[in-house]
């Protein structure tokens, strides 16, 4: 099965909804992973993994906790990419991150580095807002050489 990984990052801000005043540093490192293209061209899924610096929130020892989840390539239908992300805060709870990148004809070469996203807690009520951006002129030389093909040869048993 051919399958690859690519890894991105993101960096902004984000605020809890008990102090929208105050804007939280955020940083995301994520290694996006697709085992068999044959499904991603189904399914449009990919796993990701990663970790995520959040201020307050999510620091571990400062280099932030890990992070798992999934982005759905729906960017020839929907003009989107959805990100559905788990973590655990510092204090152990449960912690959603759901959000997208949209696609804008009108703005294609910038609309894509923008991730707005909203934060949940276990309950599933949200608590903050995240606005993250990928630098091209930073990210995209390092991102496209993470590109990393795989082939995993199924074990036949006989």
């Amino acid at each position: 099965m051919l399958g690859f990984e690519i890894a991105e990052r993101f960096e902004g801000s984000f605020y809890l909804l008990r102090e929208p005043f105050t804007d939280l540093t955020m940083r995301v490192s994520l290694q996006l992973g697709v085992g068999s293209m044959r499904r991603f061209l189904r399914d449009r899924t990919a796993k990701v993994d990663g970790t995520i610096f959040a201020e307050g929130l999510a620091e571990g020892d400062g280099n932030g906790v890990a992070l798992r989840g999934t982005l759905t390539w729906k960017l020839f239908d929907e003009k989107r990419i959805p990100y559905d992300l788990f973590f655990d805060a510092d204090d152990g709870r449960a912690c959603r991150m759901r959000g997208q990148r949209d696609f804008f004809i009108h703005d294609a070469a910038l609309s894509l580095t923008v991730l707005h996203a909203s934060i949940y807690d276990e309950r599933g009520s949200e608590t903050g807002r995240v606005t993250l951006r990928f630098n091209p002129k930073k990210e995209l030389l390092p991102t496209l050489k993470s590109f990393r093909p795989r082939l995993r040869i199924p074990l036949i048993s006989g």
